[in-house]
């Protein structure tokens, strides 16, 4: 059984069409005939059933498609091992990450295990945390880092860090050398409130803010990052987690106040991975055993 058949049955099958499946492979439509001709006398069955200008699966087509997935998929997993092993290369990993985990140390941390353990090479893969879940089932990522625990039981899973949060507003807001009387409810006046950059918790967050304070102006912006870069040009305050103010705490980028006017609520963040996935143990120490705070 020929890679080729294989391939030229799946794109045939997506697109049940053979003229639509020779252009996507850049391939003569004669040479996609012969393709699937030579694989249905191979498997001795009829994988197609031909109307007109337009072919179906049949039954064993239909169970076939599945098995030439599988082979397609083991196919291309062997030769980029094959591929790794002649560069000195024993494992290969991508870890999708949530984009709030960029602006912790977790990329130090990673880095640091790429330095101590050049035969496993590592990619990272920023994404949403909504997203993470399907990039680990669909085996485009092999450990997932996200804001969303997974909803897979047999999953391995561990909650990574849980950070507290904090309020945080321009230098000039506040002197905290005066040691001065915080007033919130001028802050929230004042200064616009970006929200909406944490998945799950602003929903019941913002409601508690407004039913304690006037909130004058709010924007709601997706990103972190750019809350921070906004706070440091002096432009509004938000809420915060601690781990992801870190440099800026010690750097003196902007102020971070006390507030315990409402309960807070924490930002957990979730590790997790299928059980067929081999993840070095080194890598887990070493994501185990940091301070993110």
């Amino acid at each position: 059984m020929d890679y080729k058949w294989i391939q030229s049955f799946i794109v045939a099958a997506k697109y049940c069409n053979f003229r639509l499946a020779a252009e996507k492979l850049h391939l003569s439509q004669p040479s996609i005939t012969v393709h699937i001709h030579q694989l249905e006398q191979f498997l001795n069955v009829k994988l197609f059933k031909r109307e007109k200008n337009r072919v179906q699966l049949t039954e064993a087509g239909q169970l076939f498609l599945i098995e030439a997935q599988q082979i397609i998929h083991q196919w291309e997993k062997s030769f980029e091992r094959f591929q790794l092993a002649t560069k000195g290369i024993e494992e290969k990993l991508v870890i999708a990450m949530t984009p709030l985990m960029v602006e912790t140390i977790l990329p130090h941390v990673i880095y640091q295990f790429i330095n101590e353990n050049p035969s496993i090479e590592i990619s990272i893969l920023v994404e949403d945390s909504a997203k993470i879940e399907d990039l680990i089932n669909s085996d485009k990522a092999q450990i997932g880092i996200s804001l969303f625990p997974t909803r897979y039981r047999h999953w391995r899973q561990e909650l990574l860090v849980e950070s507290p949060l904090e309020l945080v507003i321009p230098l000039d807001a506040f002197d905290d050398e005066t040691g001065a009387y915080i007033d919130y409810e001028e802050l929230f006046q004042t200064y616009t409130l970006f929200t909406h950059h944490h998945p799950t918790i602003w929903g019941d967050l913002l409601h508690k803010i407004q039913e304690k304070y006037v909130v004058t102006k709010q924007v709601s912006i997706s990103q972190s990052y750019v809350v921070k870069r906004l706070i440091k040009d002096g432009l509004g305050i938000s809420f915060l987690p601690r781990m992801i103010v870190r440099r800026e705490r010690m750097e003196g980028r902007f102020n971070i106040v006390p507030f315990d006017e409402i309960a807070l609520p924490g930002v957990p963040v979730y590790l997790f991975y299928k059980e067929s996935v081999q993840v070095p143990e080194k890598l887990l120490s070493l994501f185990q055993t940091r301070d993110y705070l």
